[in-house]
């Protein structure tokens, strides 16, 4: 004989801490003084944003802090369809992108574009950050994947498209 199965709901969370690296938090210190910072592999000499510490492909510490602009370009983007669950705060399609930022090596993910129509977002698009205000930026990592309040979005600049040569290396 066995027993009847009972179902029933039941809502769990869970909080997740992780611990700001003295890495990010510098890198956080910048963006809070619009500032876009990266660093450079002393063997290969990529650029690396947000900074790693390391570079992954020659294993070696990345020591030489270095600027990089707030304009870049889309190297490939996901318009996404918020599914409703209990707690999603998203309602509207919204468009998240990788964007190559002028001087760097590395994409930056899953970063809003704004100001555009959804069938207007393409690779090669150029893009700017937009800011926050200052008092709002304040660099911190939560949620952003290293962006913080910085930087909510991006939005295009207007000027022509980049050639696809000028970002082939950096589509996901």
């Amino acid at each position: 004989m066995t027993e009847p199965v009972v179902v029933m709901a039941q809502r769990i969370e869970i909080d997740y801490h992780t611990p700001v690296s003295r890495l990010q938090r510098r890198f956080e210190e910048r963006l809070a003084q619009r500032v876009i910072t990266g660093q450079r592999c002393p063997a290969c000499a990529k650029v690396y944003v947000p900074p790693k510490g390391f570079c992954p492909i020659c294993s070696v510490l990345t020591p030489e802090e270095v600027e990089v602009g707030d304009r870049g370009v889309i190297t490939s983007f996901t318009v996404v369809v918020p599914i409703q669950y209990p707690g999603q705060t998203e309602t509207e399609e919204y468009v998240l992108a990788n964007i190559l930022l002028a001087g760097a090596d590395s994409t930056i993910g899953q970063q809003r574009i704004e100001g555009i129509p959804h069938d207007e977002v393409r690779t090669g698009r150029r893009v700017r950050a937009a800011w926050s205000r200052d008092g709002v930026r304040t660099g911190e990592s939560v949620g952003r994947l290293g962006f913080g309040a910085a930087i909510p979005s991006w939005v295009p600049t207007g000027e022509p498209d980049a050639r696809a040569d000028e970002f082939a290396d950096h589509v996901f």
